[in-house]
């Protein structure tokens, strides 16, 4: 299903490149892979069309789980968002991959993993980041995880420290209690999102929902966003039901002396209180990505990247 809606897009720019003057339509001669066609590839799947990342399988109990790495150097696992994919980290691969092994991969149920079989939490995502690194043979890694990514981070470095060295929390707040998470839980409206209704007003009301939350952007740069996390709600669990049963305060606390980054977009209506993170992990610091909303890392994934790559060389 992640395919149909690039098909789609493809057909009407086939379409737009017929020649309707002349009697019978007469196709432009293009390049065999069409540059239109290359571009939106190159745009919409920049996992398949950058040279330097390799991708591969993990075997796991809930299925095949999906994963990509590019570059050589100190291990970087980029852990990304409830309903995206490791799409989202595509575009920081050019800047980190020159002195880092860039990792990512897809969580069970979301881009090119196995569905699993039931509903799975923070505990079983965690699982699946270990498999990845024990495929790959790395002992240790720098962690980043983005919105519910950085819930899986948190877990990783409390449950598994020795796997862990340091840590970037992008996209995550202060500290709630679990009935305040239970609100937050509610208040998204993840039943109302996860319908697609026949007359398509679903779609585009979560196209009015990605200009907001990428208010800088261009119509291009938000459908690269849109089309990665609304086809991941096909999938048979929404993840966002599991990971936010996770209560992150035990994980805090186990990280006061973690070497920690912690990000927010200046624009992202999800992340609030994050300040008060600096005083429970000791040995933290903050960066605001400005002019970005909760996609920064399809939005401008150079900001992002320049930001991973300071708080990684520092000594």
């Amino acid at each position: 299903m992640r395919f149909t809606f690039l098909t789609i897009a493809l057909a009407s720019l086939a379409a737009a490149c017929v020649n309707t003057d002349a009697g019978s339509p007469v196709l432009h001669d293009v390049e065999p892979t069409g540059v239109e066609v290359s571009k939106a590839h190159a745009t919409v799947f920049g996992t398949t069309s950058n040279p330097k990342i390799k991708q591969g399988y993990v075997d796991a109990p809930e299925g095949q789980i999906h994963y990509w790495q590019a570059g050589q150097g100190p291990a970087l696992l980029l852990i990304h968002q409830a309903s995206s994919s490791s799409e989202e980290f595509a575009g920081v691969v050019d800047t980190l991959a020159s002195d880092f092994q860039v990792i990512s991969f897809d969580w069970p149920g979301h881009g090119l993993s196995d569905d699993p079989q039931s509903e799975l939490g923070a505990d079983e995502f965690t699982l699946s980041a270990l498999r990845v690194l024990d495929h790959l043979g790395l002992e240790k890694a720098h962690i980043l995880g983005n919105h519910g990514g950085a819930l899986i981070a948190m877990n990783l470095a409390w449950k598994y420290p020795d796997r862990v060295d340091r840590v970037i929390l992008s996209g995550t707040s202060g500290v709630k209690d679990m009935e305040a998470v239970q609100e937050f839980s509610d208040d998204l409206g993840l039943d109302e999102m996860n319908v697609i209704d026949r007359d398509g007003k679903s779609l585009s009301d979560a196209w009015g929902r990605y200009t907001r939350y990428m208010p800088n952007s261009t119509p291009g740069e938000v459908l690269v966003a849109y089309m990665n996390n609304v086809t991941v709600r096909l999938r048979p669990y929404d993840a966002h039901y599991g990971i936010l049963r996770f209560d992150r305060r035990p994980a805090l606390q186990s990280m006061a002396e973690t070497r920690v980054l912690l990000m927010q977009a200046e624009h992202d209506p999800f992340v609030s209180d994050q300040e008060s993170l600096l005083q429970i992990l000791k040995n933290a610091e903050r960066v605001v990505l400005e002019g970005v909303g909760v996609f920064n890392f399809f939005e401008n994934p150079a900001q992002s990247a320049e930001a991973i790559h300071a708080f990684l060389s520092k000594p």
